[in-house]
């Protein structure tokens, strides 16, 4: 028997507790999917590591630019370009495969016609597929030789 003194305490419910265990059980594994899914479904990612620009008569040169997929996931090469003063003149592929696979790396031959002047630096970019979509690769500077 209580004394009149005591007060009656009473704790949180058995089933209010397991109610706030199951959302905080369900927003961790929320948290821990949106952290790993990168892991889970690879997007394509496409590098310049290597660009050289060689006059092969007048007017015309040879661009050659060696590629590599770091995002793990299987892409297409699409177009290549070469970039001054804003200026994008698209670059015509000469010979090879354009399907770069995980981590692949290929080096690819473009013809371009036009004027571009010995020493200066020029930017050459390629766009490939992503979800669909077409992506550029970030700009890599290269001089004509």
């Amino acid at each position: 028997m209580q004394s009149p003194n005591q007060k009656k305490f009473r704790g949180i419910s058995g089933v209010v507790i397991a109610v706030l265990l199951t959302v905080i059980g369900i927003a961790a594994v929320l948290m821990f999917w949106g952290m790993m899914s990168g892991f889970f479904n690879p997007q394509p990612k496409v590098i310049i590591e290597k660009a050289t620009i060689t006059k092969t008569g007048p007017n015309t040169y040879d661009i050659s630019i060696t590629v590599r997929e770091t995002g793990g996931a299987s892409t297409q090469i699409d177009d290549a370009k070469i970039i001054d003063d804003n200026n994008e003149n698209t670059l015509t592929l000469k010979t090879g495969d354009t399907t770069l696979g995980p981590g692949q790396s290929k080096t690819l031959i473009y013809s371009y016609s036009g004027g571009l002047q010995p020493g200066k630096t020029y930017y050459v970019a390629v766009y490939y597929t992503k979800g669909g979509s077409t992506e550029r690769s970030d700009l890599y500077p290269v001089t004509v030789r």
